[in-house]
């Protein structure tokens, strides 16, 4: 049987997931609920100073979908819209019901009031939360009254936040950190240096989830008019991994990662990462609280399949991987695409791919089919000259293992061409 237990900030997390704080971590209630159908943590939605007036505008959230399947989410939901006092009732209640789920403060503050920050952390010690994630990363309406992303735009803001909050927290701290910046290495330095004992990433990415055309408006319109809001999802998923690299890469302090995570699999490509916990959002939001079924069972499966027991095991440092372009060019060989002949299904996707991306290095050729008497079938040929070993049939092959590259053990890099056909435009 597999033990999916991880030890993270030492709080031994039954399995891996956390709820993100977000929607569905709206209310003590739906804390519960998650913790009753299997997650073993959950961060409360983001609370700010008692005097913040939170106002939320209709609608507020839109997806965008390909195949009938969202893969990105637009919000321009603001942090909780609930009194401190409320939530401070309900973190004592879940603190003493659930004492073996991981319950974790998010607090938020102006990046110029550090006394508003100190009295947040004050207020989390009393509920006895087993960490506090300082968000710094709301890419919206947070911003305009110098919270949320502003703050981790700038590595002074992070530090003074962030030692001004372990001055008085007597609980891990946790620096929640936005993807929009050039730099976020710099940042989650910044965070280490001033006493953090974790980094989260990522907050949602700046983004406009698409236009109606035919009304000719924003898709999250509110009376005609849009905001630049926190783009989520699967998506997403590129960009929460890089950014578990370099942080990992800077700081090598616990990573809770988060970022695109539908599905079990996506949970290991970010424990191979580096990441130490995962946090999920934007699936829950869509397929509720039960997906933890799947993913526990996905993971398990997973888990037997690799001979690995313990998930703890899986936690790696692939970040260590993540390296130069000139890194790159050093470990590179000659590669060359193969075809599985038995597989191939002669559709052309490769062939149209590789004529139009300018190397022209794969054709279709007629092949006698075994299961028709005298009649022939189609499948992709490599010219094996003309192939450059760039993976783009690969990428785009819909038949699971029918292409794959190979070392071609010839000189690398190839000797440079005029073009790729021998063709010359005249």
């Amino acid at each position: 049987m597999a033990d999916l237990r991880l030890s993270f900030l030492d709080f031994e997390m039954e399995n891996p997931w956390c709820l993100a704080s977000a929607p569905p971590t709206a209310t003590g209630e739906l804390m519960a609920s998650a913790f009753d159908k299997g997650w073993a943590a959950a961060i409360m939605k983001t609370v700010g100073p008692v005097e913040e007036p939170i106002i939320n505008v209709a609608p507020r959230i839109h997806t965008m979908k390909k195949w009938n399947r969202e893969i990105a989410m637009q919000n321009i939901e603001l942090i909780t819209d609930r009194r401190l006092s409320v939530w401070l009732d309900e973190l004592k209640i879940l603190r003493k019901r659930y004492p073996k789920k991981m319950i974790i403060g998010s607090i938020m503050a102006p990046g110029h009031d550090m006394d508003a920050w100190a009295k947040l952390v004050e207020e989390m010690n009393k509920t006895k939360v087993n960490a506090i994630e300082l968000n710094l990363g709301c890419p919206h309406g947070m911003p305009e009254r110098d919270m949320g992303a502003v703050c981790s735009q700038d590595p002074l803001i992070i530090s003074k936040i962030v030692k001004t909050a372990k001055s008085v927290s007597k609980v891990p701290i946790m620096t929640k950190l936005t993807p929009n910046v050039t730099n976020i290495k710099m940042m989650a330095t910044a965070a280490k240096n001033a006493g953090s004992d974790a980094i989260t990433v990522i907050n949602t990415v700046n983004g406009i989830i698409g236009i109606d055309i035919y009304k000719k408006e924003p898709h999250l319109s509110v009376n005609g008019y849009t905001a630049i809001g926190g783009v989520s999802g699967n998506g997403m998923k590129p960009i929460g991994l890089k950014c578990v690299a370099e942080c990992k890469q800077a700081t090598d302090l616990p990573i809770s990662g988060c970022g695109g995570i539908s599905s079990w699999s996506e949970g290991v490509e970010y424990l191979l990462m580096g990441a130490g916990q995962l946090q999920v959002c934007t699936e829950a939001m869509i397929r509720g609280f039960k997906i933890i079924d799947g993913m526990n069972k996905g993971l398990e499966k997973y888990m037997a399949e690799m001979g690995i027991t313990k998930a703890s095991d899986l936690v790696g440092d692939l970040y260590k991987r993540v390296t130069s372009f000139e890194t790159l060019l050093k470990k590179s060989s000659s590669e060359k695409v193969q075809v599985n002949e038995e597989t191939c299904t002669g559709c052309n996707i490769c062939v149209v791919a590789c004529d139009d991306a300018g190397y022209d290095a794969l054709k279709l050729k007629s092949l006698l089919d075994s299961n028709r008497t005298g009649g022939t079938r189609k499948v992709a040929e490599v010219i094996y000259d003309s192939c450059t070993g760039c993976n783009l049939c690969v990428a785009v092959c819909p038949v699971p293992n029918c292409m794959s590259l190979y070392d071609s053990k010839l000189p690398f890099p190839y000797e440079l061409a005029d073009n790729y056909t021998g063709n010359t435009l005249v």
